[in-house]
């Protein structure tokens, strides 16, 4: 299952249960007194999401980790492409 289709039935199960209930088609005795907290609950869900969101991406941003072999590596790979172009005639302006 791809993450879109995670995400689409995470949606789908949240409406199914949410229309219901905003619409007065069910009934529950217990949520009578929570009607507003349950009509503004699609943006509290969406400021989280954001919220969270930012976290992770400063969280991967401050704890991206050093390649410093494969920047190495792609160093050796820079030099033996520039050689080979060298002995095949092309010149470099440095």
């Amino acid at each position: 299952m791809t993450k879109l289709m995670q995400w689409l039935a995470g949606v789908f199960a949240f409406l199914a249960i949410y229309i219901p209930l905003v619409t007065g088609m069910v009934d529950v005795e217990c949520l009578r007194n929570f009607q507003y907290e349950i009509k503004i609950l699609p943006i509290v869900l969406i400021g989280l999401f954001g919220i969270h969101s930012i976290n992770v991406v400063l969280y991967r941003t401050f704890t991206i980790r050093d390649c410093n072999d494969a920047a190495e590596e792609l160093q050796k790979d820079i030099k033996d492409a520039r050689a080979d172009l060298i002995a095949k005639g092309f010149k470099f302006r440095d």
